[in-house]
């Protein structure tokens, strides 16, 4: 159902269209700049840039100086939004300076309500306990022992009108429980339990748990398809062997890069990102498959209108590599559960075989994406029959073109113009600072993760 609300004293629109726990808020607005600036949408809310300028959010343009912007918020939520005009340079972008207020702060309320009951597991030694909430206070029940005599298992059940659950713990005293970085707990679980700092989904055994996951080293799988071998680096999360559970999976390209602080070109630490991200109850437990790169690289990871033969590449992923890691692993096996993940080319390969395959892939990590091979990007053409979900982000400094920065906003566009929503479906982050390195890619992966796979 569409909902049309009329701003006509402030020459914009903003439409909205429900879908449960989240709506799709369209932002219109006509406005006329100058070369090389855009118009920028800036709100109170994380999803609208938290009020920073620097996060703000470029609108697409069309046509007589109109620009428009769909984004996702949580249903029933309040929030302030405003525009800006922003100079598009990337050496412009990190200034907070670098913004030129038009119209009046607006506030609005998204439509729907949105009523969550979250259940609360704490494993403690204190003789009682509370739940603080932005709601109020939650008093949580003994109900059974903890790992010792000293210890107890309490629970409780939170009502929130958030998507995330953000809370400390108390003894109703001077003891506090805080997230282990500092600051709230905040979490998306429906259902979790806490114990020492790190956040479970369900219910757990607390005894004989693993905190960290695992990465494994497979030497010279074989392809039949490309007629070569690659070592396969797999991350399997914590309680893995523990479990009779099943997981997602991400098949992530140059699999040599991504584990480990011997990795090449310092590497990525991306079971580090995983195991913080999942320990604080942001991202759901997954297996990472890292797909070692061969001499082949530039062949197997360019779409075929830039020369390569990415999707020989990808039949080997779908054909070969699949089916043996569903048979060897626990892996949820279905689209919504598929992943890709990379940088540089392997960031244009991702989302070109979920473009080209997405009954079998649906979710992207796309880093710092080589978006400058125009050959696919400029005929991507309509989007698949199935939803995607994209990561995409860039760096602003260094060569190739400031990270292909604008390249990258351009796909970015395509993917808004066809329908995707920003926020939920799309989302693109600039590293600022950073450069189209290991480096970089180390400091943004876990935001991708988190956004792939949020813990829901």
């Amino acid at each position: 159902m569409k909902h049309l609300l009329s701003l006509a004293f402030l020459l914009s629109t903003c439409s909205l269209l429900s879908a449960a726990d989240v709506v799709s808020v369209r932002f219109d607005r006509t406005e006329r700049t100058q070369w090389g600036e855009s118009l920028y949408l800036l709100g109170d809310r994380p999803e609208l840039g938290n009020n920073d300028p620097t996060r703000a959010i470029r609108m697409l343009p069309g046509q007589n100086n109109a620009w428009s912007l769909t984004v996702e918020l949580p249903a029933g939520a309040n929030y302030t939004y405003r525009y800006l005009i922003r100079d598009n340079g990337a050496g412009a972008l990190p200034s907070r300076q670098n913004a030129r207020d038009v119209g009046s702060v607006v506030r609005a309320t998204a439509p729907g309500t949105l009523r969550r009951r979250v259940r609360v597991r704490y494993y403690s030694g204190w003789p009682r306990v509370v739940l603080n909430h932005p709601g109020g206070q939650v008093w949580l029940s003994r109900t059974g022992a903890g790992r010792s005599s000293g210890e107890s298992l309490w629970e409780g059940v939170v009502e929130t009108d958030r998507l995330e659950l953000e809370f400390t713990l108390g003894d109703g005293g001077q003891g506090v429980d805080r997230a282990p970085a500092g600051g709230n707990y905040r979490t998306g679980y429906g259902e979790f339990s806490l114990l020492e700092g790190r956040l479970y989904p369900g219910q757990i055994a607390p005894q004989g748990i693993e905190t960290q996951g695992r990465v494994l080293r497979y030497n010279g799988f074989s392809s039949q398809i490309l007629g070569n071998q690659r070592d396969l680096f797999i991350y399997l999360p914590r309680n893995y062997q523990n479990s009779d559970k099943r997981y997602p999976v991400i098949y992530a390209h140059d699999g040599q890069n991504l584990f480990g602080p011997d990795a090449m070109f310092g590497g990525w630490r991306l079971e580090r990102a995983a195991d913080e991200a999942i320990a604080a109850g942001q991202m759901a437990e997954v297996i990472v498959i890292g797909v070692a790169n061969t001499r082949a690289r530039m062949s197997e990871y360019m779409p075929e209108a830039d020369g390569g033969e990415a999707l020989k590449y990808g039949r080997f992923l779908t054909d070969e590599l699949k089916p043996w890691v569903d048979r060897a692993l626990r892996t949820k096996t279905g689209r919504e559960d598929t992943a890709l993940l990379g940088s540089s080319l392997g960031g244009i390969t991702s989302l070109y075989l979920a473009w080209k395959r997405p009954d079998v892939f649906s979710k992207v990590g796309s880093l710092s994406g080589s978006y400058w091979l125009r050959g696919w990007v400029d005929n991507m053409g309509a989007k698949p029959n199935l939803p995607l979900k994209v990561w995409l982000d860039s760096g602003n400094e260094g060569g190739s073109s400031f990270d292909s920065l604008e390249h990258t906003l351009f796909v970015r566009d395509h993917l808004l113009r066809q329908g995707l929503v920003y926020g939920g479906q799309v989302k693109h982050f600039v590293g600022y600072g950073q450069r189209h390195n290991e480096a970089a890619w180390r400091s943004r992966v876990g935001l991708s993760l988190r956004f792939l796979f949020p813990a829901r």
